[in-house]
């Protein structure tokens, strides 16, 4: 049985409302609309005279009012009539009595704000990170970001130390991020400025640790400049936030991270590169004991139809300076493959690949700890409940209590050379983390330590 789908609409009567499912074909791949059938495919009919009067004056009402000149088609099924109006795809943008629509799946949408702007521009062949901004000199771009770029294209080998043997202003317009007249544009800014907020309120990474979907235990936000946030984000994760199975192959120490790093970061830069910026949104990185969640607004149903999303498909980026620059630094490939690499690195490290959630605004990238072969490591033991990967101030809090359970909260801060605040926040954090308890009562109680399946050595 045919169902309605991104090229095909099927209405029993005409109504001028239908106008705006015409202006939305157009403004997509085209399509066609059938006038005569119910919502499953089946022929209703129109009478004989109100076929032939629209076979007549369809066409010109729509390209009246929307300007496509649409073909047509009168068709005939016993005694029962209908037709077929096939609209072609427009290289131009289509209004319908000044609104605009897109056709995305079996959906007509109206495109408002944000949408509206990136379709305009993509209709005219622009680009929203191309767009130039007044009245900012190159001169105020950060100097350690331009120092990682330079660094990380050296390192991998995208860009020669003769390429950067030119002034600022002329790398700028190598990367094309300058215009005819010498503006910065949006792409500049967002990758090398130091307060890139200023104009773009979302241009920032917000990190955190949750103990379950409601309550998070601690969080940190990244900004600067992309290349900034790009060159602290991983190490941020995998330092503060990713919990390690410790084992030990012989004498050597092993840390066994929920999720290969190669996954992840080829994740978040995905993220940072696709990015809606001018959403507002940040960059939303959850991070649970075997679980890392990564929110970002996109544009998704201007790029791929969902369902084709996974497979293959050629590289298109939604901010194609910023992916250019990116591409230039090493961080990512850009043959479209990213979505592939990231299962295929999951997979050798012997976890399940990512799965990924849309809407219409944004792309969900989910990693869950389900290990596809067990894990063999000599000595090493079956991962816990509660991973034991610990900063190095809670690891001297936990050698502090475990050799003085009867220390007060005071005598912990002096001996861990923190505040009392300080040494307090991280007690409850460990506690909800089941990594200790406190027995007895406030004043005259002692602290336990809770030994786990793969403990740590105090």
């Amino acid at each position: 049985m045919q169902i309605e789908h991104q090229v095909l609409e099927w209405k029993s009567t005409w109504k001028d409302d239908h106008l705006r499912e015409i202006c939305a074909f157009a403004n997509a791949q085209g399509g066609i609309l059938c006038i005569g059938k119910d919502d499953h495919g089946r022929v209703t009919g129109v009478p004989e005279s109100a076929a032939r009067k629209l076979l007549e004056n369809l066409p010109n009402k729509v390209r009246d009012v929307t300007g496509v000149q649409v073909d047509v088609n009168l068709h005939a099924e016993g005694s029962l009539y209908w037709l077929e109006v096939v609209v072609p795809a427009v290289s131009t943008p289509v209004s319908c009595r000044g609104e605009f629509y897109y056709r995305s799946g079996s959906v007509c949408q109206q495109l408002t704000g944000p949408a509206l702007t990136y379709f305009l521009l993509e209709k005219t062949g622009a680009q929203w990170d191309s767009i130039p901004v007044d009245r900012v000199a190159p001169e105020e771009l950060d100097s350690i970001s331009f120092e990682i770029f330079q660094r990380e294209a050296l390192r991998n080998r995208r860009m020669s130390a003769e390429d950067f043997d030119i002034s600022r202003r002329e790398l700028l317009q190598r990367l094309e991020l300058l215009d005819e007249q010498g503006r910065l544009k949006r792409a500049a800014l967002l990758l090398f400025h130091p307060h890139p907020t200023r104009w773009f309120a979302g241009a920032f990474i917000k990190v955190g640790f949750f103990q379950n979907d409601a309550e998070i235990l601690y969080d940190d936000t990244l900004e600067g400049s992309l290349f900034r946030q790009a060159d602290q984000v991983i190490d941020l994760i995998y330092t503060k936030y990713m919990r390690a199975w410790i084992s030990y192959d012989g004498i050597t120490r092993v840390d066994r991270y929920p999720f290969p790093r190669t996954a992840i970061r080829e994740a978040v830069f995905n993220a940072i590169i696709h990015s809606d910026y001018s959403s507002g949104v940040p960059i939303q990185i959850r991070v649970y004991d075997q679980k890392v969640v990564i929110y970002n607004q996109a544009r998704i149903p201007m790029l791929w139809v969902q369902e084709g999303a996974l497979d293959k498909h050629g590289s298109k980026a939604i901010n194609p300076l910023i992916a250019r620059a990116f591409y230039r630094a090493g961080h990512v490939e850009s043959w479209g493959r990213g979505i592939k690499r990231i299962a295929d690195a999951c997979r050798e490290y012997g976890t399940a690949p990512q799965s990924y959630r849309f809407t219409d605004s944004e792309v969900v990238t989910v990693f869950e700890y389900v290990e596809s072969e067990p894990y063999t490591v000599e000595n090493s033991e079956a991962p816990p409940a509660v991973a034991v990967k610990l900063t190095e101030r809670q690891t001297t809090i936990l050698h502090i209590i475990d050799k003085h359970p009867f220390f007060s909260l005071s005598e912990i801060a002096t001996s861990a050379c923190a505040s009392a605040s300080t040494v307090n926040r991280e007690l409850t954090i460990l506690r909800k983390m089941g990594m200790i308890q406190r027995r007895g009562s406030r004043k005259n109680g002692v602290w336990e330590v809770i030994k786990h399946t793969a403990q740590i050595k105090l």
